[in-house]
């Protein structure tokens, strides 16, 4: 099962990568996360961890790809499903970008996480997206 939510910014693509790949700034704008780190580069292959601030867990995420003219995806290993998070972008005719974040559920109990996480989180997803584009203009004009 899948959510999507985008949204339109005129912001560059590096200052949109800078914001990706600073995984301990995902909580500035992701306000469901209390803390997130990277055991090391932004790359294929690197695990990550993220703290909810409900419930105080961690979970550990792994990125599985990267395409600097796309986005990245990252993957979620939960008892009996899977959650892959995509981040994407693509610029459009006039120049702007979409910016995408889609959950992906999948797995024997993928349409349990989906309905238990998915849907509150693709609820709010329109203002952490808001959010994030505000902050990457930030990171664009040099504010941090």
């Amino acid at each position: 099962m899948k959510y999507a939510n985008s949204t339109i910014a005129d912001v560059s693509v590096e200052a949109l990568w800078s914001a990706w790949a600073d995984v301990p700034f995902w909580p500035r704008w992701d306000t469901e996360l209390a803390e997130a780190s990277l055991e090391g580069p932004f790359a294929v292959g690197t695990h990550g961890k993220m703290r909810s601030r409900k419930g105080n867990a961690w979970t550990k995420f792994r990125i599985v790809e990267i395409d600097r003219a796309k986005g990245y995806s990252c993957v979620v290993s939960m008892p009996g499903g899977q959650l892959r998070f995509n981040r994407t972008y693509e610029r459009l005719e006039t120049g702007v970008l979409r910016i995408t974040h889609e959950l992906d559920f999948t797995g024997a109990l993928g349409w349990l996480y989906a309905l238990l996480i998915g849907r509150p989180t693709n609820r709010i997803y329109p203002q952490l997206l808001r959010t994030f584009v505000e902050l990457v203009r930030e990171r664009e004009a040099g504010v941090r």
